[in-house]
């Protein structure tokens, strides 16, 4: 008899392990797809000197997924915006015909400036022929 009760709680043990790692597995993708869904997705085209669209508007607190196309076939380009006490602070190079995603997500409301921080030696910078755009965060309501 003892020994029927010990395999039962453990035929127990081994159902509710699996209802429970099955719990989990449906649950992480559901708490990744809800963060996903309340992204603010942005993407941006890098090319000659330009950044279209070159106003961004988002909103605070929450992730900004922000997608970079550089659309030149031979010019690297990249994007920079660093105002770490807005909770941005972001640097990255897009070599000619990549993309390349970005996360971050604003505290601060204001306007700041990103722009493309590239310069051929003897040249004007990327930024000072134009590339330069500007980011409105708005208080969330």
């Amino acid at each position: 008899m003892e020994k029927d009760n010990k395999s039962e709680r453990g035929s127990r043990r081994k159902r509710f392990s699996a209802i429970l790692a099955c719990a989990l597995l449906v649950s992480v993708p559901l708490a990744a797809l809800a963060a996903d869904a309340e992204a603010q997705r942005v993407t941006v085209h890098l090319g000659d000197y330009h950044f279209h669209p070159d106003a961004i508007e988002v909103v605070t607190g929450r992730l900004v997924e922000l997608t970079l196309i550089n659309d030149d076939k031979i010019t690297p380009h990249n994007f920079t915006l660093k105002e770490p006490n807005a909770g941005i602070d972001l640097d990255a190079a897009v070599s000619a015909g990549e993309s390349t995603t970005l996360h971050f997500t604003p505290q601060t409301a204001g306007n700041y400036i990103f722009y493309c921080n590239k310069k051929l030696p003897f040249m004007k910078s990327h930024r000072e022929r134009g590339m330069e755009g500007k980011l409105t965060v708005k208080p969330a309501s």
